[in-house]
């Protein structure tokens, strides 16, 4: 499934029951066919999928690939047969149970949605926070964190790009991340307001 800038296999997910394979993008054409953006490590996996449901446990629906495009698939899909319908459908997510994965995660593989809620430490192995969500704007995959203490300058809450060098450590068994806060401060006062947002 999706590799998100880690060393480790990343698998896009919102909770336990539910894990995210792909999202809708913009409308195409005028007879409903909608663009696609899979999350799942060869694109074109996510065709393969028998139960795919738009949103968490929501309508079944069916894809059928118009053609390959340069950020994903132009698809064909069960109950849409018109742009107005296309258009509706516009960001929503596709999802497939989790249990339909089986055990095919490898020792250093997990979902995404396992780290909502893990506590986050400090390069010196101080609790700074807890993981929030994960949100990508575009760019890349962030690490959402809400501060126990607000951050001067920044707030409670602050987005650690996805990359090993700014988050080393996952250990989900142990219940924490780690993060290089010294490092993510510094590239906030250099300026990148791609990479955090005061949300006061």
């Amino acid at each position: 499934m999706a590799k998100a800038g880690h060393t480790e296999r990343l698998h896009q997910g919102v909770d336990g029951d539910w894990i995210s394979v792909g999202a809708f993008g913009a409308a195409h054409g005028v007879r409903g066919d909608v663009r696609l953006k899979s999350y799942t490590d060869t694109p074109a996996d996510i065709f393969s999928y028998k139960d795919v449901r738009l949103g968490a446990g929501g309508k079944e629906i069916s894809l059928q690939k118009v053609r390959t495009g340069k950020d994903g698939f132009v698809v064909r899909v069960s109950g849409i047969s018109s742009r107005e319908d296309a258009e509706a459908v516009k960001g929503k997510q596709l999802y497939i149970a989790r249990e339909a994965l089986g055990d095919s995660l490898d020792e250093d593989e997990y979902f995404l949605a396992d780290l909502i809620g893990l506590e986050v430490r400090s390069e010196k192995g101080e609790k700074i926070g807890l993981v929030r969500a994960f949100e990508n704007f575009g760019a890349e995959d962030l690490l959402e964190v809400l501060f126990d203490e607000p951050v001067k300058g920044i707030g409670r809450y602050g987005y650690f790009p996805f990359r090993k060098a700014l988050v080393p450590d996952v250990k989900i068994a142990e219940g924490y991340v780690s993060v290089a806060l010294e490092m993510w401060l510094e590239s906030q006062i250099a300026g990148e307001p791609e990479t955090s947002e005061d949300k006061g």
